[in-house]
């Protein structure tokens, strides 16, 4: 379990002391990636890995994604994220707040694993994500992008899949309103499923996280054969992403920070 939960190695708590060891300071881009299991990457393709093997060593790629937050808890622990000193940052947010407004037993688990003050809904997850952005934006000098979320499920007509469109077209408005840059990667997700249809094999009622943490970690079988298996074309579980979902959000990424 510790696995699982842990924060990634190269967490901006890390860096942070990292630096302060240092005597000289790096001369590196510094990119941080901000978000939630999606970002953190040991339950899904690694997609901050992918980036990094395509832009080299002339950046510093800092993890700031942990698994099971919502927009609150970003909001909680944006001092470390602020301390990096980023020269961008990108915001991928909002796939857990989306899903516990559709399943009241998420919320009160939710509730309880992640100290959350009140139960999730959209309201409160404008209001966080407003609060992030504006902080980011008076206590830093960084580029910031804001993805919309990526497709919850591969049933299109189901009513997680529409909830995933819908808290886009907010991100969106909101990106906007703020003149941050807009990553859409629930737009190319769906672009990517019309052209190759999926055939899931369960519905996103059936919760398949655990079983797919149970096949890859202890039987060792790689996320895109476990998505294989469940009949994915872009996720794996209903949640979390395979190689070529990854892609999508990296190549995305990869255009944010390139472009002049």
């Amino acid at each position: 379990m510790w696995r699982i939960y842990h924060y990634p190695r190269d967490n901006p708590y890390n860096f942070v002391k990292k630096m302060k060891r240092k005597r000289k300071t790096s001369k590196k881009a510094r990119i941080v990636f901000i978000g939630d299991s999606l970002t953190h990457g040991n339950l899904s393709v690694n997609y901050i890995k992918m980036i990094a093997k395509k832009l080299g060593k002339n950046y510093d790629y800092i993890n700031a994604g942990m698994n099971a937050e919502l927009a609150y808890n970003v909001l909680l622990r944006l001092e470390s994220i602020i301390a990096c000193k980023p020269d961008f940052i990108t915001i991928l947010i909002g796939t857990n707040d989306a899903n516990a407004e559709l399943k009241d037993i998420q919320d009160k688990k939710s509730i309880k694993m992640l100290n959350l003050p009140r139960k999730p809904d959209k309201k409160w997850y404008i209001k966080n994500l407003e609060k992030i952005i504006s902080e980011l934006k008076e206590k830093t000098d960084a580029k910031i992008a804001i993805c919309s979320i990526p497709i919850i499920g591969e049933e299109i007509s189901g009513k997680a899949f529409k909830q995933s469109i819908d808290y886009s077209k907010t991100i969106c408005e909101i990106a906007n309103k703020h003149e941050i840059n807009y990553l859409p990667i629930n737009e190319k997700m769906i672009g990517y499923l019309k052209q190759y249809p999926s055939n899931p094999k369960y519905l996103h009622e059936k919760r398949l996280v655990e079983e797919a943490v149970f096949k890859h970690f202890l039987y060792r079988k790689s996320f895109d054969k476990i998505s294989e298996e469940f009949g994915f074309s872009l996720l794996i579980d209903h949640v979390h992403i395979n190689t070529e979902g990854v892609k999508i959000i990296a190549d995305l990424i990869i255009d944010f920070i390139l472009r002049k």
